[in-house]
């Protein structure tokens, strides 16, 4: 990697901390409220920054297993694919593949979704 320390994910810990620790017990309680939002989509984006190329690449071996592609496996591709009735419904690499992919997702997105927990349970 080109940059130096501190990373982009670094970077976002400290602007949540600082949020967190510093502006947050200053701010009116319908403010608090907004400002947990904008903390909630930061940590969004450090878990995509530091999960996203992983999950990504798990993601298009699972569907290279469902579907035949001449390029790169997509979600896009995948849902042409059984949009167009070329993929079977109830191939067992499909439920899998959806599977696998909504889990990642959530990781993602909240990992503290109760369903969540279930799933990797």
């Amino acid at each position: 990697m080109i940059f130096d320390r501190p990373t982009s994910i670094e970077l976002i810990a400290a602007v949540i901390d600082f949020l967190n620790s510093e502006i947050k017990e200053e701010l009116p309680p319908h403010l608090v409220f907004k400002l947990r939002i904008v903390t909630n989509v930061l940590q969004i984006v450090q878990r995509e920054i530091d999960l996203g190329e992983n999950l990504s690449k798990e993601a298009e071996e699972l569907i290279k297993e469902v579907i035949e592609s001449t390029q790169e496996p997509s979600l896009v591709e995948l849902a042409n694919s059984i949009k167009e009735g070329n993929t079977e419904l109830d191939k067992e690499s499909l439920k899998n593949a959806l599977i696998e992919i909504t889990k990642s997702k959530i990781s993602v997105d909240n990992p503290r979704y109760s369903t969540f927990k279930k799933l990797v349970e």
